[in-house]
């Protein structure tokens, strides 16, 4: 009786009986098993880490806060006081990193300096991360933390966090380990009702924070394979990576803890003659105010917020920062329009000065904050996105601020004829 050939793999020759895994192309091969698998991933890993990884950074030098300042300030407009604070936080943090990888003995263990970025949408929270990331050369993900749950329950675990990181640096753990993490929605799995109440949602809110402990402060996270690569001996199913060094800045609106800042400053106000008068706080006020015991009431458990020493706030835009917001930053978003009207089509696009500041007005009454101008933008400029690259003879379009009411039409000039409405 004739007996089936039993795949093998083509690098150990270990049968398919003898090992986890054997990935290939049936019915010939080649075959590789999951044993030769890890070791090629490890060695590619390494060959990497040596040759590139190391070098790129010893010839980074650390920016003073200041200069950590200016290179927020060319990103984002306004937000004077969260913009330093972050600075020297990160600066601090990144000081903790040369010692650790210069094997300096500072004769005391420095604790992280992770960061809690509270304000309204829209306010730059993303964007001081992102270009804190991108002036370290570090990797940097952002993940939304109101779609992770408790283990057990159907949705993402704290593990997918990393997992974003490593991808965003081609799965090389070694730069994972320092990278950037930004943890926005913070809000979303605090216990709405208050620290003293018991209605809250577990699923997605006290029980992930309790997750969420071990890996802002520094915890080794199980990886599974086909999210990274292998980076250490560590089995045949995952890797490892050490959160220790991560920096974790955690971003949230929190709408709703005005009402608590306001009872909180109000606190003791009597009416009656010779009382003191009760503050009205508008919403710049209360940012500028909030303390722990306010984010203690609004849900977030003691033990997360002792592992965020650095708490700042980011204030409500106001129309003349929604101004500069569109012009002024080295990726504004009335440069980025003018860039793609310019690419191949060649149109010189142009806003008058009244335009800007309707744009700017507009965006002020909307709840997405900065992020309004850009919907606002194209929403007004759409249909002439979709019309003028095929009207080869366009030189400029002027954008008036009827264009923005939708009540007029933007000022076309032609090559070789004057201005005239479209």
């Amino acid at each position: 009786m004739a007996t089936s050939k039993q795949s093998r793999c083509s690098f150990c020759g270990r049968p398919q009986n003898e090992v986890q895994d054997l990935v290939g192309s049936p019915p010939d091969g080649p075959f590789i098993c999951n044993n030769c698998l890890d070791a090629s991933q490890q060695a590619i890993v390494a060959k990497r880490g040596s040759a590139g990884g190391r070098k790129k950074n010893e010839d980074f030098v650390l920016p003073k806060p200041r200069a950590i300042y200016g290179h927020l300030s060319d990103y984002v407009i306004g937000q004077e006081r969260a913009k330093r604070t972050v600075a020297n936080a990160v600066y601090s943090h990144f000081k903790r990193r040369k010692a650790v990888e210069s094997g300096v003995d500072l004769g005391v263990e420095i604790s992280k300096s992770n960061i809690l970025l509270l304000g309204p949408s829209g306010t730059g929270k993303t964007e001081i991360a992102r270009s804190i990331a991108k002036i370290l050369r570090v990797p940097f993900h952002v993940s939304d933390v109101s779609n992770l749950t408790q283990a057990g329950y159907v949705g993402d675990d704290v593990e997918s966090i990393i997992q974003g990181l490593l991808g965003a640096c081609d799965n090389d753990v070694e730069q994972a380990q320092w990278g950037v993490v930004f943890l926005d929605e913070m809000d979303k799995i605090a216990r709405k009702s208050g620290r003293n109440a018991s209605g809250y949602r577990d699923v997605t809110g006290e029980g992930v924070q309790q997750q969420l402990l071990k890996l802002v402060e520094g915890h080794k996270v199980k990886v599974p394979h086909g999210m990274a690569r292998m980076v250490s001996g560590v089995g045949q199913g995952a890797s490892m990576v050490d959160t220790t060094n991560i920096l974790f800045i955690c971003g949230g609106s929190f709408d709703g803890i005005q009402e608590t800042v306001k009872k909180r400053v109000n606190k003791g106000t009597r009416l009656g003659f010779g009382a003191e008068a009760r503050k009205d706080l508008n919403d710049r006020d209360i940012y500028s105010q909030i303390e722990d015991e306010d984010l203690l009431e609004f849900g977030l458990i003691p033990e997360l917020l002792g592992r965020l020493p650095v708490v700042t706030s980011t204030l409500p835009l106001t129309n003349e920062e929604m101004l500069r917001i569109l012009t002024e930053p080295k990726n504004a978003i009335v440069k980025q329009f003018q860039a793609l009207w310019k690419l191949e089509d060649e149109i010189d696009l142009q806003f008058q000065p009244d335009t800007l500041e309707r744009i700017a007005e507009m965006a002020c009454k909307s709840p997405k904050g900065a992020r309004a101008l850009r919907s606002i933008l194209e929403s007004a400029l759409s249909d002439y996105s979709f019309d003028y690259p095929s009207e080869s003879d366009i030189e400029s379009v002027l954008v008036t601020p009827d264009v923005i009411d939708g009540t007029g039409e933007p000022v076309v000039t032609r090559r070789g004829t004057a201005a005239l409405n479209a």
